[in-house]
């Protein structure tokens, strides 16, 4: 898929917003036969330059596949597609993107705000998933309308200029939020939506203020000494291929839970959370394989263990990369 690093931080954040029921149910008699196409075009390496050519060998049934679960009213003309609106149709909800930064996102020929917007920054993202993930779908839908940059795509239609986003902060998600609590000018709010908009604020604020945990791939806990100690007694093959081992225990586990979190429990989902987590599992043991030396005494060299630690963006104390940095010079 694609490797944008823009695109990629995005998406690993939407992956934790759950779908609404509505849309589930949607999307359900088509999931299955969808699933199967979208491994297809991961194993192409889809991207931006090669999904209109992707599309353009679909059979009739998989393109009618592909229309039903991206709830597109018309048949798929692949000739009228943008090379975004060619790659969205491959994607699930939560990986569809504005790639050319026109403030809507592509989705065959239908274009739409995004969910989550992609000038929001890390942080405030954070709690905003959080704080959807926790409303009803009634006022999750509402409150998703305080995030949409309405003001800067009127600017821009009335004066026939570039569209130039605002960034969704913190600041612009609480003005929002005042303008429609307590309405100035003749503004009117109904008294429903202002439940709604209550309702998220209450969450996200709770959410946003919450001191979150530095999040880091390898869970280990090992201190400096066990470091050192492991180190002279497996030697450093032996140390990194243990210590990968529960790294890709831990990633399993929280890839799997999410799924679950995501797809839920039914005997469809538990089909599909069990194919991709066997891949996801494939391709974490040969990135294991790939890091490890071969040869046939089972030497690793101290610089390449030490920028694969390093690597793993462990989180581990200063001390350890110190005493990592320094072996490096040895």
């Amino acid at each position: 898929m694609e490797a944008n690093i823009q695109y990629q931080s995005y998406i690993a954040d939407l992956k934790n917003l759950n779908i609404t029921n509505g849309r589930l149910e949607a999307q359900k008699s088509f999931a299955e036969n969808f699933e199967k196409i979208y491994d297809k075009a991961e194993k192409s390496k889809l991207n931006l330059e090669n999904a209109k050519s992707f599309l353009e060998n679909l059979s009739k049934s998989e393109l009618n596949t592909v229309q039903g679960y991206s709830g597109l009213v018309d048949s798929i003309n692949v000739d009228a597609l943008s090379s975004e609106g060619a790659y969205n149709l491959l994607m699930h909800d939560n990986q569809k993107y504005d790639f050319n930064n026109d403030g809507v996102v592509e989705t065959g020929i239908g274009k739409s705000l995004a969910i989550v917007p992609k000038t929001m920054p890390h942080d405030v993202r954070i709690a905003y998933i959080d704080s959807l993930n926790s409303l009803s779908d009634k006022d999750r839908l509402m409150s998703m309308t305080i995030a949409f940059d309405w003001s800067a795509r009127i600017i821009a239609d009335a004066n026939h200029t570039p569209y130039k986003p605002a960034t969704i902060d913190y600041n612009y998600l609480k003005n929002r939020v005042d303008d429609i609590l307590h309405p100035k000018n003749g503004g009117y709010s109904s008294e429903e939506f202002k439940v709604s908009i209550q309702n998220f604020w209450e969450a996200f604020e709770k959410s946003y203020a919450t001191p979150k945990a530095q999040k880091s791939e390898d869970k280990s806990d090992v201190s400096v000494e066990k470091f050192m100690k492991d180190l002279r007694e497996k030697g450093a093959y032996g140390f990194l291929n243990d210590l990968n081992k529960k790294k890709i225990e831990d990633l399993i586990k929280e890839f799997k839970d999410k799924l679950i979190k995501k797809l839920g429990n039914s005997e469809q989902s538990a089909k599909i959370i069990d194919k991709e987590v066997k891949a996801f599992k494939k391709q974490l043991l040969e990135k294991l394989e790939a890091s490890l030396d071969k040869s046939k005494d089972k030497k690793i060299d101290t610089q390449i263990l030490t920028k694969i630690l390093l690597n793993m963006k462990s989180g581990e104390t200063s001390n350890l990369k110190d005493f990592l940095l320094k072996s490096q010079k040895v």
